[in-house]
């Protein structure tokens, strides 16, 4: 049954695109509490587009990078102030020879302002291919050393080796698939530093009261972890930015 309700999903235009690995696991949650199997598609369905859905670009038919940002929501807030938002995180970490940029939707597409060493290699994960594909051409362009592929960061923990990992904006949407999946990924992650951040506003612009809740979320999500030797802020308007300074893993 479970290999069923994965087929109808992924049927669909919206969601074929979207890592397997998440759509079955995604399925076999969401089955046992499905009253038939057209239910368990819309729940399956309606956890998808809180992942992955909301925050779909619209794509410019000419690829023009800045374009694209402008037309998804997680990037678009950063856009007015890209220079600094990078420029400050780098002030903290020190210049990064590698990154990591998980559930990185578009933000690949900010390379040009990162202010990167050519030599800098960036992996980007992320478990919907439609932004991938357009992130894995702009990198290849860009010369950088790269490795961009589909991931199901709510399971699995990337074994990569970095300088500094970006969950920008991450952390929500992973509570929303499993409650302990962020402090299950910062507690693995192979870098040095971790860049966490949160959004102050609701994606219809409210804020009501986000703020203190993810600084709330922040603090429990560091003590969680138990390998955070150093908290700094770089935040920007509209975003919360925490860089993290990660003890390294036993091993």
């Amino acid at each position: 049954m479970t290999a069923e309700i994965v087929e109808r999903v992924r049927r669909s235009n919206r969601y074929r695109d979207v890592d397997p690995a998440l759509v079955e696991r995604l399925a076999a949650e969401e089955l046992p509490r499905s009253r038939s199997a057209e239910d368990a598609v819309k729940r399956v369905k309606r956890r998808l587009h809180q992942a992955v859905g909301a925050f779909r670009a619209s794509l410019p038919a000419d690829g023009d990078p800045v374009a694209a940002m402008r037309g998804h929501a997680s990037t678009r807030e950063r856009l007015p102030s890209i220079e600094s938002f990078y420029a400050g995180i780098w002030a903290i970490t020190g210049p990064p020879r590698s990154i990591m940029d998980l559930g990185c939707g578009l933000n690949p597409l900010a390379l040009r302002w990162m202010g990167l060493a050519p030599a800098v290699r960036y992996v980007a994960i992320d478990a919907d291919e439609r932004p991938l594909a357009i992130v894995r051409a702009h990198l290849a362009a860009s010369g950088h050393q790269h490795d961009v592929r589909r991931g199901d960061l709510a399971r699995e923990v990337p074994g990569d080796e970095v300088d500094v990992a970006l969950l920008l904006k991450l952390v929500t949407t992973l509570d929303r698939q499993d409650p302990d999946a962020a402090t299950r990924l910062l507690r693995g992650l192979r870098a040095r530093h971790a860049v966490v951040s949160f959004t102050t506003r609701s994606l219809g612009g409210r804020d009501r009261g986000m703020e203190r809740t993810n600084r709330e979320r922040m603090d429990r999500l560091v003590t969680d972890a138990g390998r955070v030797s150093a908290v700094a802020e770089a935040s920007v308007t509209g975003e919360l930015v925490f860089v993290l300074t990660l003890d390294p893993l036993d091993g």
